[in-house]
């Protein structure tokens, strides 16, 4: 390969380490089983029975094989992308020559992907359009002192897509309803304030938006609610690390997220739990690089 990435990959069950990992010190959230109206032995608060009538879950299928990588440079996304894989996510961390990205990458049959990097606010509806491709995932990052999106997109018209950035919490909370829900979102910081950016996809919901909560708290409302998280995007501010997360109630069996973890973690938990990722975020600490994960567990 061109670059320096570092990947790991695994195909139904077999995982394959390539490259060296840096080692930490690892937040871990149990795997969790959540039928409605049961509690797994792992929970200390049970979840909330589901009701007759009301909104469907959602089912999501494990795709037929998949990978992902980090330590990516911006000049070579595509050294991750294996003939007929998409990518799934993007996350972008550390700034200027420090930047790289995380990937989760899949391969579905049927899919196309696409993707967009470093685009400015205002012109990111023209370059979506240009790609004649809906968005699935977004990330920020500072460059020279500029905000600037990076995008992951999937050819075909539906569902119908729109990406609204210069959020604050309250215009994030109000954007799922019976019509629409989030598909993915990233935060950032932009004139001091906390902001985000988000991908608003037509189909019916809703989604669950937490804003500004520990992991405990994100925890609780989980299980009170019998939902799945989808999109948990993590910050730290006054010493404390807060979480933003997008749940459904899916069909997605046992699942777990992770925060705070190394590479060489995010490889053992996901060959562990005989799991693939869904979401990923990576961030620079003084320890090197972490990342929140949301796993899903693959059905073989």
């Amino acid at each position: 390969m061109k670059s320096t990435t570092r990947i790991i990959f695994l195909k139904r069950a077999v995982s394959v380490v390539m490259g060296m990992l840096i080692i930490g010190c690892s937040t871990d959230n149990n795997l969790k089983a959540n039928p409605p109206g049961k509690q797994d032995n792992n929970q200390t608060t049970a979840t909330e029975p589901a009701q007759q009538g009301e909104t469907m879950k959602f089912s999501i299928k494990p795709p037929e094989s998949w990978l992902w990588s980090h330590d990516i440079t911006p000049d070579y996304i595509d050294d991750v992308l294996m003939p007929g894989m998409h990518l799934a996510r993007l996350s972008s961390y550390g700034a200027d020559k420090n930047r790289r990205f995380a990937a989760i990458v899949y391969r579905e049959p049927g899919i196309e992907g696409h993707y967009l990097r470093d685009v400015p606010a205002a012109g990111l509806a023209g370059k979506i359009a240009g790609m004649a491709a809906r968005p699935i995932s977004i990330t920020a990052a500072e460059i020279e002192g500029q905000l600037r999106f990076s995008l992951a997109l999937q050819k075909g018209p539906e569902p119908k897509t729109k990406v609204l950035t210069g959020l604050d919490e309250a215009g994030l909370s109000q954007l799922a309803n019976d019509q629409q829900r989030i598909a993915d979102f990233t935060t950032y910081v932009d004139g001091g304030m906390r902001k985000y950016a988000a991908i608003v996809e037509e189909r019916p919901g809703p989604s669950m938006i937490l804003t500004r909560v520990t992991a405990e708290e994100l925890d609780a409302q989980l299980r009170k609610h019998n939902a799945t998280p989808l999109r948990i995007r993590g910050f730290s501010e006054n010493g404390v690390r807060y979480f933003t997360a997008v749940a459904e109630r899916l069909d997605a069996g046992k699942w777990a997220w992770y925060d705070a973890i190394d590479g060489d973690t995010v490889g053992s938990k996901l060959e562990k739990h005989n799991a693939y990722p869904f979401d990923l975020e990576a961030y620079r600490t003084g320890q090197g690089v972490r990342f929140t994960v949301v796993m899903y567990r693959g059905r073989n």
